[in-house]
């Protein structure tokens, strides 16, 4: 599997606080540090991309959690 550079920090934010729910503005923070004037919706477009190829490597766990209203946490299924 092979991450964008985007991709990449999204799951690594994501996974540095496990169970943490970040909304769409926190995560445009992270993904887009030169503040390059993105809509918020593009972090959903990237969480789809990152949730399509974890797919491909564990079908039946979905990690990316959506936070109705919220933004999104990850969600891991072991301990």
């Amino acid at each position: 599997m092979s991450l964008t550079p985007v991709e990449f920090r999204l799951l690594k934010t994501l996974a540095a606080a496990p169970g943490r729910i970040y909304s769409r503005d926190q995560l445009m923070d992270k993904l887009y540090e030169d503040r390059r004037v993105v809509l918020d919706r593009t972090v959903d477009t990237h969480v789809k991309n990152v949730r399509r190829k974890l797919a491909r490597i564990a079908p039946e766990e979905d990690i990316i959690r959506s936070i109705y209203g919220v933004g999104y946490k990850l969600e891991l299924p072991w301990p």
